[in-house]
């Protein structure tokens, strides 16, 4: 879920300069906060979740209130019990809050950048501030977010026209997302610095079955009451159809799929079982990709990659892009994408020793790093990833315009379908998101010998021996070698 704040945005012609923003809170101090809504049926998931959040001012001191108490208001013996936690109290406090700020790596001051013009003196202070990392962060904010006394509920109007109703009831933990975390260092962060973050939303009762979700032909409304927090009815302006998922196909497909014309001509046409297959990927080869069909006009998607941690055996989330199949992939019917696989590993966990580069806790201030000082542990540049999987997101009309239209505000009528009893915009959109996921594998050819270099079972036909080849100017070798099969030189140069 993507999560939105109210912007204030000023665009000045001229000279520019910093400005405090509660200086403009003329501008704003009569501001009534609304409902953002989205409610998403996901029919591979078999479900369905709806997420109802009051806006606020970017200036609102009660929910950014500059304080890391994630973990509340305790006392420290009870803070120290809990893991990467921090207790931000004085020596004589019985409690103060608790949470993940970290002063020795996340004490950057207001600017949140360190080494900058410290001029407010909050950079190294040896408390949490404004604008440092892990300060008002997602746990803090989110429950304070959440509208949780609405009566929420979803029709399903079937071909026959007779219709079933499924009420919601909320959960504080009902979804997640993965953040990576601040731990000094941004970019590709170890499976250890990711961490999943849970939202309260509403979910179904146990009285709606699996099959409720995923039916095509039927059309779906949404209704919510909210009338106990002030915000009235909230209704979906017409009911929705929803989205079926892309069908994975391979390069071979292709000539096959361009004729046809239905969604059932697609799942007949791919050779691809997902019950059964995975692809695989040679490590260092180039151009390789996944291919997947729709029928038109259905030609924009999400597209999501997730990385495999074995050690705690499950998928992390990697990187993810809207996806649009181009003019030149469109064939009568069917609209043909693909995304371009890199096909090498990801370094995804640490060494578990202090290393020189890293940063650490200089708790006893002796200028080196001691065997029980907190350290942040980096990506060792040893390969660990080679597992993944592909997700890709098609949306019904309704939930598309509300994603792709994101230069418009969330309540312009093109943008949601969504309204209030007087028939006004309310921010968000009740749609579909349907998903299809494929799963793959890197293989590192050149570890294997002549023996088992072309053995199906091993490397699954996509590695070749070669007796004598030159490797340059990749690397300087010649001589006998298992390279993948499409290995070239070329992406080298």
């Amino acid at each position: 879920m993507k999560k939105y704040h109210l912007l204030l945005l000023f665009i000045l012609l001229g000279c520019r300069q910093e400005l405090d923003i509660s200086e403009f809170s003329f501008n704003f101090s009569s501001y009534v906060p609304e409902l953002r809504i989205e409610a998403l049926i996901l029919p591979h998931d078999s479900t369905a979740i709806v997420r109802i959040d009051k806006s606020f001012l970017i200036n609102d001191t009660e929910l950014y209130d500059c304080r890391d108490n994630d973990f509340g208001y305790i006392s420290e013996d009870s803070c120290q019990n809990i893991d990467g936690a921090f207790w931000h109290g004085d020596e004589d406090d019985m409690a103060a809050d608790c949470g993940d700020w970290n002063p020795f790596i996340h004490d950057l001051g207001s600017d949140g950048i360190a080494a900058t013009n410290d001029s407010d003196g909050t950079e190294n202070n040896g408390i949490p501030d404004c604008d440092e990392p892990n300060v008002d962060s997602y746990t803090e904010i989110l429950p304070s977010i959440h509208d949780s006394t609405c009566t929420v509920s979803m029709m399903k109007t079937n071909i026959d026209g007779t219709e079933d109703l499924c009420s919601f009831f909320f959960e504080d933990d009902a979804g997640y997302f993965f953040n990576n975390m601040y731990t000094g260092d941004r970019s590709n962060p170890i499976f250890d610095n990711i961490e999943s973050v849970t939202y309260g939303a509403y979910i179904p009762d146990f009285n709606c079955g699996e099959d409720y979700w995923n039916d095509y032909s039927a059309e779906y409304s949404f209704y919510a009451d909210c009338n106990a927090s002030g915000f009235g009815i909230i209704e979906s302006e017409e009911s929705i159809t929803i989205s079926k998922p892309v069908i994975f196909i391979s390069e071979n497909d292709v000539e096959d799929i361009k004729s046809c014309s239905d969604y059932d001509c697609l799942l007949s046409s791919t050779s691809i079982n997902l019950q059964e297959d995975s692809l695989y990927f040679g490590r260092y080869s180039s151009n390789q990709k996944i291919r997947w069909a729709s029928i038109l006009p259905d030609v924009t998607f999400q597209v999501v990659q997730y990385m495999f941690d074995r050690e705690n055996n499950e998928y992390k989330y990697y990187h993810g892009h809207p996806g649009f199949s181009p003019t030149e992939f469109q064939f009568n019917d069917v609209a043909i994408s693909e995304e371009t696989i890199v096909t090498e590993f990801y370094d995804g966990e640490g060494n578990g020793e202090w290393d020189d580069e890293e940063i650490y806790a200089d708790e006893n201030e002796n200028g080196q790093w001691d065997e029980e000082e907190y350290y942040i542990d980096t990506g060792d540049t040893i390969p660990d990833v080679d597992t993944y999987y592909y997700e890709i997101f098609t949306f019904s009309d309704s939930y598309r315009n509300y994603y792709f239209n994101d230069q418009l505000y969330l309540d312009d009528p093109e943008r949601t379908n969504l309204c209030d009893g007087e028939s006004n915009p309310v921010m968000g959109a009740f749609g579909s998101m349907t998903s299809e996921k494929i799963y793959f594998r890197i293989i590192d050819c050149t570890v294997y010998g002549p023996s088992d270099c072309e053995s199906t079972e091993i490397t699954k036909s996509i590695c070749e021996w070669n007796e004598n080849i030159s490797l340059q100017p990749c690397v300087d070798y010649e001589g006998p070698i298992c390279l993948p099969v499409d290995f070239s030189t070329e992406f080298c140069e």
